[in-house]
């Protein structure tokens, strides 16, 4: 089976074409569903990837032929988010992941993928952004620790480089600048310890957002 992705359309013309793109499994996706035991949780399902990762899980696993429940956790402020997740297989769960006795009441599974956070308007609230960074990993971190855990993070743990210069490796060592790229360390650091003190298996996947249709870049 190849696992080459689709080809792109030559044109996105509306927002629901750009979503049933990017929640459109490829066929590496359907190979793995096959072989993935558990089920899913989408931590944080409610930001700008999570709901077309939930989806595009839901639809690997269709395609796979595999019967696995997947769970999109998040506040779900956004109004009518958690009904169309539902329609499309999802299993939506209202969490405000701050709150212990709230996590506490979350159903464990086998794989969890973490894109809680909070990054937009960090500069005028960074208690907040502390908060949801690094404290919401130290109440989510023991309640998934039986789990596989992928950690969303971000490039910016990394040092600044001259324009000219080599851009940064998985060898480079974290130097955060400034207090958002300092609680993605915070943040990272915490399940690091839950890895290393509970033997829960962990992977950081560090992102850099450049473009999105969404933002008109």
């Amino acid at each position: 089976m190849s696992t080459a992705l689709p080809p792109l359309p030559d044109v996105v013309r509306d927002e629901p074409a750009l979503e049933a793109l990017l929640s459109r499994p490829s066929a590496a996706d359907v190979a793995f569903a096959k072989t993935l035991t558990g089920d899913v949780v989408v931590l944080g399902a409610g930001g700008k990837m999570g709901p077309s990762l939930a989806r595009r899980v839901r639809r690997s696993c269709d395609a796979a032929g595999v019967k696995r429940r997947v769970l999109a956790v998040a506040r779900f402020s956004e109004t009518g988010l958690a009904e169309a997740l539902a329609r499309e297989g999802v299993e939506p769960i209202a969490c405000d992941l701050l709150d212990p006795v709230q996590v506490a009441r979350l159903p464990k599974a086998e794989n969890v993928l973490f894109l809680a956070g909070r990054k937009f308007g960090s500069s005028g609230r960074p208690d907040l952004t502390w908060a949801q960074n690094v404290v919401v990993p130290s109440i989510v971190a023991p309640h998934f620790a039986a789990s596989r855990i992928v950690v969303f993070s971000s490039g910016n743990v990394y040092p600044l480089v001259a324009p000219g210069a080599a851009g940064s490796t998985e060898e480079t060592p974290p130097d955060p600048v400034g207090e958002y790229a300092q609680t993605c360390v915070g943040r990272e650091r915490v399940f690091e310890h839950s890895s290393r003190e509970r033997g829960t298996a962990c992977l950081f996947f560090r992102l850099f957002y450049a473009v999105d249709l969404r933002y008109g870049t």
